[in-house]
């Protein structure tokens, strides 16, 4: 993990390319770790921001501003209703170089594996840390919300992160905290919620990424990320003998008929695996289906 002493340099340098002028610093960064460069927009008029749930985000800061500011005193989390599973909320530290997650809405913490309440920007480490760090230096000087896209390093399950920014000001108009919707952007997840039999992505090494609602239901998961494996989630082992990629290829689809313990009853299902490819990642894709007893 990279200090934030060691990545000092490269933190200034991308706040300070955060303009129409200079997006060389950013685009470097993350091209170095094999993804494309983010997309910030500062001030973006309602025409740039599509996502509903971020426009319901401005709409609730808008009812909080006194002379064109969000005074920090007057944002209460509850006010944002279900809006604050994908809220985070941070303060400035050591003096404006590094930033603290006040608040870390769950439904973050959920995609990405970890609870970051009370720990700092810089334990990301890597480009994205710089990347975080250097975007909220850079809202503290300029004072105003920002919109951002940016691609998650690859063991997060999610294709795109899209966040509002906005300053949330003190008495003396200074920047006392950040407040940020993070909401993702997932066609695969969104896709595999709506189906009604429960579904399962693995990676090759057959550990868990996913696992959509109807999966969590039926297997009585807990809240929070997916871990381990198939059969530690479930009690059913995965057993294909190829690999995602060559499930791809070969647009090859097993079925086979497995027996599954709920309430002390013997229960049988078709468990169908095939492969789908997400940032140019092959993963296994799991449904099953109860047939009965």
């Amino acid at each position: 993990m990279t200090s934030l002493q060691n990545a000092s340099d490269i933190v200034e340098l991308v706040a300070e390319s955060f303009s129409p002028d200079s997006p060389d610093a950013v685009r470097r960064l993350f091209n170095e770790a094999g993804a494309r460069a983010p997309e910030v927009i500062w001030t973006p008029s309602p025409i740039e921001v599509r996502n509903p749930l971020l426009k319901q985000f401005q709409d609730i800061c808008k009812g909080y501003k006194v002379d064109g500011r969000v005074p920090a005193s007057a944002v209460r989390l509850e006010d944002f209703g279900g809006l604050t599973e994908w809220l985070m909320l941070l303060e400035p530290v050591d003096g404006g170089s590094d930033f603290k997650y006040l608040a870390y809405g769950s439904s973050v913490a959920e995609s990405f594996g970890t609870d970051m309440t009370g720990h700092r920007a810089s334990e990301f480490g890597g480009h994205i840390s710089s990347f975080f760090i250097g975007l909220y230096c850079a809202v503290l000087r300029e004072k105003r919300c920002v919109y951002s896209e940016h691609e998650p390093p690859r063991n997060v399950f999610v294709r795109l992160w899209q966040r509002m920014i906005v300053p949330l000001f003190d008495e003396s108009g200074e920047v006392a905290q950040i407040l940020v919707l993070n909401v993702p952007d997932n066609e695969l997840r969104v896709g595999l919620e709506l189906m009604v039999d429960p579904v399962f992505v693995l990676r090759e090494d057959e550990k868990l990424v996913d696992a959509n609602r109807a999966a969590r239901s039926l297997f009585r998961l807990p809240q929070g990320a997916v871990r381990g494996t198939l059969e530690e989630a479930t009690g059913i082992p995965l057993e294909v003998g190829i690999s995602p990629t060559d499930m791809l290829s070969q647009h090859k689809i097993e079925d086979s008929v497995r027996l599954t313990l709920r309430d002390a009853i013997v229960e049988r299902l078709v468990m169908t695996v095939s492969a789908t490819q997400h940032r140019e990642e092959a993963f296994y894709v799991v449904v099953m289906r109860l047939i009965g007893t």
